[in-house]
């Protein structure tokens, strides 16, 4: 007899979320199926069957649920599949399996496909078919999803869904796209459809599992094509590009596993959740419907069986008809014995002066920085958050607090937010605002930027319980930029069972652990340390160790405001053919690539018409007269763009040739020995300005402050005087000064410094941090003038210089002794295991 109970004991086992693989459809045969969904690489469809299954038969239920293999579990045996390889089926004995359960799953999770013709890939080629007959039948391009939905489903319900289309969350005009759109080439389109491409065409596609299983990415796929390209034509050919505003930019589609997990951790916080006779399930910025399909199908995981509402708003028609079609085919798969209702509405929601009520609002909110919101968004967001939105308040912030704002007593919310919200200084008092409104369950900072296909974006992760008996701790999860942690990450946290952890678990590229509620209500960031990270800064911290901005000034570099003009790389510079004469008023400035393993290995050509006292020329007649060369083949042919410069026009600068920011009373003119560092960056991002020969123009200068480098203060010779010798700029030692700059370079680039940083700052994708000085000014740096003048830390204080001299010669040191190092001059050891 085969056991139904395995699908729950591995489930349970691995992390993994279930769900039915089929519905009401035939396709299943004798025995039972399921998807088991991982975060990362490690879903598979599973069944429990009497006799082992086909495998070119299982391969398609596998390819078109998006699913790498499938695994079928006998009585005896158990046999894999991978989709790409049906015809190379592994077979084991169960009792090998169930050996090695755990070693089993990992060969899963390695055992990655080789080709990448998924069905996502597949049905977003019909979409761009269907769209190209939907432009030669004459109907604007917003009605692509339409005829999308209504071709989806014909291919999943033929006849049924031709005589009701509403009962397939189809358009009520659906009929009259479907004669718009016939004829040959949309019957060859279906022909194509119905099999997998080229060599895997023995795959045959299964569309309600692709529409089940796969729907949420493939949706999101298709709506990002019509808002990113113009239509195809139907000689698959694309019109030329406009410049036409779409609408939120900053909207950043949801990745299903994550959406799985966050809906799964927040329906774990409404205790009486199976015995409720109501629900309202919400997600006012639904898109299609990610996170609340995931919900439904989290529903029925956790028991509900009550009367459910779904309410989502979005400002994007096509995003409400995908929403409408998924859940509604959704919820024949499955709905409550209380029933279900959709309230879908095409809305901003944010133009009400509340949302809805809601007992549980799962959500991905747009994310846009202040520079990028229309004055309609700003004036949204100021009316919503008011203060506590700060100077830099993310558009994302009056979604999260009106959200909770509208979440009944017992309730629950799960949200994604821009990750700089956790350390943000100014969003101190938003933070504030939503610990004292709710209690903080989850926090997690996902540094996987591969989850987010179409944008490079750092998120955050909130669960927050309303109305509900405070705890003492919540759950804390930080992932690096690595698929394979996130995944790992993610199941481990389904394993909690919506509760901290009682023992810290993860690797050095992830950590789950509990961490105290108390921290969340001080005028301090979110950072998510785990317990090791926290002992650690607070060793260094009992030391009174200084911070950044106590020892250097860190000034942003230069910045043209039009790189093309202004800035020339060796080969440029040499095509204009310029005289000694102008060349003169060129400096040697470095960008984002001029810097590699801690040295300074390209520099460019930078215009430079500024004086220590303000621009170099009077008037235009001067300019033309001192650069005749430059001004009649640059200069003059762009003057326009560079008198439209924001900050030329702000200051009513007659000066229309100088840079927008030279920074000539900050750095520009200072001889002294400094750093230079990339804008954004990470370990071996620094290099020693020794001469002060280089304005950086994407970048930063790192400036020692004087009191922090000059000699101690002797007494005066008069023993009964209390005077003190004031030191002059000449009593410093230049060499010893010099050797510090270079230690502190070999410090600023240790794996150990960065850490520090990772702390305090924001990433961007591929793990580079912002150096901007609001994020590094906090950071713990020992005052090195200090300790080079110590017997025992000024010799390593030396070491560190020599590596940085070392490393100028090419001869790169051994990052483990340069972290020794650095963790000997903070006095604590751990450092560098952190």
């Amino acid at each position: 007899m085969i056991d139904p109970r395995l699908t729950a004991a591995w489930s349970q086992r691995f992390g993994l979320a279930r769900s039915p693989m089929f519905g009401a459809e035939a396709d299943a045969g004798d025995g039972y199926h399921e998807v088991l969904l991982d975060g990362g690489y490690g879903s598979f469809g599973l069944s429990v069957v009497e006799e082992r299954p086909n495998p070119a038969d299982v391969a398609g239920w596998a390819w078109s649920s998006d699913l790498p293999h499938h695994v079928a579990v006998t009585e005896k045996d158990v046999q894999v599949v991978r989709w790409d390889a049906a015809g190379e089926a592994q077979l084991y004995s169960l009792t090998s399996v169930n050996r090695d359960l755990d070693g089993f799953y990992r060969y899963l999770c390695r055992d990655q496909l080789r080709s990448n013709r998924t069905v996502v890939q597949h049905l977003v080629s019909l979409f761009g078919r269907i769209r190209s007959l939907v432009a030669h039948a004459g109907l604007p391009d917003a009605r692509s999803i339409d005829a999308f939905v209504t071709v989806l489903g014909d291919l999943i319900a033929e006849n049924a869904v031709a005589r009701e289309p509403e009962a397939y969350g189809l358009p009520g005009d659906a009929a009259s796209l479907r004669d718009a759109l016939a004829g040959p080439t949309l019957e060859e389109a279906l022909s194509d459809i119905r099999r997998a491409p080229s060599t895997l065409s023995a795959l045959a596609l299964h569309p309600h599992l692709a529409v089940r299983h796969a729907g949420g990415q493939l949706f999101q796929e298709a709506h990002f094509d019509l808002v990113r390209a113009p239509p195809l034509d139907l000689f698959g050919y694309v019109d030329a590009a406009t410049s036409v505003p779409t609408s939120r930019g900053g909207t950043h589609f949801t990745p299903p596993a994550l959406a799985r997990c966050i809906v799964d951790h927040t329906l774990l916080q409404v205790a009486d959740l199976s015995s409720r006779q109501h629900l309202v399930l919400s997600d006012p910025a639904c898109g299609s419907a990610a996170f609340l399909h995931e919900a439904l199908r989290g529903l029925r995981r956790a028991g509900f069986n009550g009367a459910l509402r779904i309410v989502g708003r979005d400002i994007s028609a096509s995003a409400i008809a995908m929403a409408r079609f998924t859940l509604t085919l959704g919820l024949m798969d499955w709905k409550p014995a209380g029933g279900a209702e959709l309230d879908l509405l095409v809305e901003d929601a944010l133009s009400h002066s509340r949302f809805p009520e809601a007992d549980i609002t799962v959500m991905n909110p747009p994310f846009i920085s202040v520079i990028a919101q229309t004055e309609e968004q700003k004036a949204q967001l100021r009316a919503v958050v008011g203060d506590r939105a700060g100077s830099r308040g993310d558009y994302s912030m009056a979604f999260v607090s009106r959200a909770l704002e509208a979440l009944r007593p017992g309730g629950a919310l799960g949200t994604l937010f821009p990750a700089n919200l956790l350390t943000h200084e100014a969003a101190t008092s938003w933070r504030e605002h939503l610990s004292s409104e709710g209690d903080v369950r989850l926090l997690a900072s996902i540094g996987d930027f591969g989850l987010f296909s179409q944008a490079l974006v750092h998120v955050a992760c909130a669960v927050i319980a309303k109305g509900q008996p405070r705890q003492p701790e919540f759950t804390a999860l930080v992932t690096e930029n690595d698929p394979g942690a996130t995944g790992d990450a993610l199941r481990e946290l389904r394993k909690t069972a919506g509760t901290p952890p009682a023992i810290a678990v993860g690797d050095e590229h992830w950590k789950l652990f509990a961490s105290d509620s108390a921290v969340l209500a001080k005028k301090m960031p979110w950072r998510i340390l785990t317990p090791h990270q926290r002992r650690v800064l607070d060793a260094i911290e009992a030391r009174q160790t200084p911070t950044v901005g106590d020892l250097f000034d860190i000034a942003q570099g230069v910045q043209t405001g039009n790189l093309k003009v202004f800035l020339f790389d060796d080969e440029a510079f040499r095509r204009l053919r310029l005289p000694a004469s102008e060349q003169q008023y060129f400096r040697d400035a470095i960008m984002t690539d001029s810097i590699e393993d801690g040295r300074i290995v390209k520099y460019y050509h930078l215009f430079y018409p500024h004086g220590p006292n303000g621009p170099l020329f009077a008037n235009e007649v001067e300019l033309a007269a001192a650069v005749p060369t430059y001004y009649r083949q640059v200069l003059k042919s762009n003057e326009q763009p560079l008198r439209n410069r924001a900050s030329i026009v702000r200051a009513k600068r007659s000066d229309w040739w100088g840079l927008m920011h030279p920074r000539a009373g900050a750095f520009a003119f200072d001889k002294r020995p400094r750093i230079v560092s990339k804008f954004f960056g990470a370990d071996g991002s620094f290099a020693l300005d020794e001469d002060a020969r280089y304005l950086p123009s994407t970048g930063h200068v790192w400036s020692p402050k004087l009191q922090s480098h000059r000699v101690q203060p002797s007494q005066n010779d008069n023993p009964a005087s209390d005077a003190v010798n004031e030191p002059e700029e000449s009593d410093i030692n230049v060499s010893v000064s010099l050797d510090v700059m270079r230690a502190y370079t070999a410090l600023f680039n240790s794996r150990a410094f960065m850490k520090l940083v990772s702390f305090r700052s924001v990433t961007i994708a591929g793990g580079q941090f912002d150096l901007s000085s609001r994020f590094v000014c906090p950071v713990f740096l020992p005052n090195l003038w200090e300790q080079g003048e110590d017997p025992l830390s000024g010799e390593v204080v030396r070491q560190l210089a020599r590596a940085t001299m070392a490393n100028e010669r090419g001869q790169s040191p051994n990052p483990v002794d340069v972290d020794r190092l650095v963790s000997r001059l903070y006095g604590v050891a751990e450092l560098g295991e952190v």
